[in-house]
């Protein structure tokens, strides 16, 4: 299906990743990401209102154990804003996304789409969706 051939581009060609399901540690804050600034996330205006910023984990489940942190679209956002703030010097790169919107709610389809748009200007950006 579209994850084999996805699988199969990423390891044919140098190309950027993003699966649909993200592999991120859960139990690290998300200010210790290196080389990353949370304040450029939709959201984290809220965190930071609240003075929860320091201690908010990327979250999910990893080995069966679940750790609270951020939603599963946060997470796919938090996601997309790595890669966007990791490629902005860069361009004429292969990026392949596998299900951008899935687990996103509504609130932030805009803010991909914003991201999508930014990527494809200076990339080449191979999507896959399954939208019925």
């Amino acid at each position: 299906g579209k994850t084999t051939f996805l699988n199969d581009v990423h390891k044919q060609n140098k190309c950027t990743y993003i699966r649909q399901y993200h592999n991120l540690r859960p139990y690290i804050a998300v200010k210790k990401i290196p080389s990353f600034d949370p304040k450029q996330l939709p959201y984290w205006n809220i965190y930071e209102k609240e003075a929860k910023e320091d201690s908010i984990l990327i979250g999910g489940t990893m080995a069966g154990e679940f750790t609270a942190g951020l939603s599963g679209g946060q997470r796919k956002i938090l996601l997309f804003e790595l890669i966007r703030q990791r490629i902005r010097h860069q361009s004429e790169l292969l990026l392949c996304l596998d299900e951008p919107f899935a687990g996103v709610t509504d609130d932030f389809v805009p803010y991909i789409v914003e991201v999508l748009e930014e990527m494809r200007a200076k990339h080449n950006v191979l999507l896959v969706t399954n939208d019925h």
